[in-house]
């Protein structure tokens, strides 16, 4: 009833949803694309600010209702293709998300040190100056024999880099998610060159970064976009990046592009099965 009040132009689809065979394989349905991380780490981040815990502070786990969130992001639309990538542990959301039609790619996390980004210096410098600790970066390769080849404390010399030239700077090794954003990036593109009309991309993520292979979600739903689909992407309020918000953005696209919070979903979203079983 929630989600009926707040998206009246798919009642027609809450209050009878089809029933046709064709409604999970509709060549005009929606395209949905989740990035699992970024979506539950969003969740749990959110659980602690409706409570009032300290975002630093340690909570157990809490379940993601599949369930839920498939019923936002569709609302009883048809759908043409249901698309999940995740990277381990392994939780009970991914199994419900398999039993209810989405593809499901779950990769084991990886060991390394991350190249950092200019962005991604730049911040960090700005962080190290203003709360006065040091930078833990690791050199790449050919800075070896200057800095050695473990985490160093690096000062800061200039807006994007520690006064070594071109040397690339790594986070120190641990493990990290490799490749996850990078599919959801080609399964969008074979959306849009494979299907035989524009149709409608939800995609669930806040982030619009470059990924380490790819020039990132953003950069896919412009090529959507300029191809006459339609977007929706489902984030958290607090995760998403300003990018999708700025004036310029949202005003070139209108109504084309949407962003629909979950920050109001959040209790709606808890997995209280899970929680009991558990």
């Amino acid at each position: 009833m929630k989600i009926i009040g707040d998206f009246y132009e798919d009642r027609k689809h809450l209050v009878a949803p089809m029933t046709l065979t064709t409604h999970n394989n509709d060549p005009d349905g929606i395209h949905l694309f989740v990035d699992a991380s970024n979506v539950f780490i969003g969740f749990m981040n959110q659980l602690k600010l409706s409570r009032g815990i300290h975002p630093m502070h340690h909570m157990p786990q809490a379940n993601l209702s599949f369930d839920g969130l498939a019923l936002l992001m569709e609302r009883r639309r048809p759908v043409a293709r249901r698309i999940l990538v995740g990277s381990t542990p392994h939780l009970p959301a991914f199994d419900k998300a398999k039993a209810v039609g989405y593809e499901c790619n779950i990769l084991e996390k990886v060991y390394k040190a991350r190249e950092l980004t200019e962005r991604q210096i730049y911040f960090r410098e700005t962080d190290a100056r203003r709360f006065g600790r040091p930078l833990r970066m690791t050199p790449g390769p050919s800075a070896t024999t200057a800095f050695g080849s473990s985490p160093v404390s690096t000062p800061s010399h200039g807006v994007f880099g520690s006064g070594s030239g071109n040397t690339p700077l790594f986070d120190p090794p641990r493990m990290i998610e490799q490749g996850v954003d990078e599919i959801l990036h080609m399964k969008m593109l074979e959306s849009i060159v494979d299907a035989e009309r524009p149709s409608t991309m939800v995609l669930a993520t806040g982030d619009a970064a470059a990924a380490e292979y790819s020039p990132g979600f953003q950069a896919m739903v412009l090529r959507a976009l300029n191809k006459g689909w339609r977007v929706e992407l489902i984030s958290w309020s607090k995760s998403i990046s300003s990018h999708y918000t700025k004036k310029a953005w949202t005003d070139q696209w209108g109504d084309k592009f949407r962003i629909i919070f979950l920050d109001d979903y959040a209790e709606e979203l808890l997995d209280m099965d899970a929680a009991s079983s558990g």
